[in-house]
């Protein structure tokens, strides 16, 4: 697995929510997904949180768009 920090790790995770939910969630959810984080460590967030190799392409693909 690549050096992905926490921080990245989280946000690639909440911008699959970006459009469907409220600001307001997406801090609750940010949150949850911190807890979840301290909890599993890294490779135990990537696996519940599904960010297997595809999707983090993918949204390392959108980060180079919004440059």
């Amino acid at each position: 697995m690549a050096g992905y920090t926490r921080e990245f790790l989280i946000d690639a995770y909440l911008w699959r929510f970006l459009k469907a939910i409220s600001i307001e969630r997406l801090l609750e959810l940010e949150k949850i997904a911190n807890r979840t984080y301290d909890l599993y460590g890294k490779d135990g967030f990537r696996e519940r949180a599904s960010l297997d190799a595809d999707y983090i392409k993918k949204y390392k693909e959108y980060l180079q768009c919004q440059k």
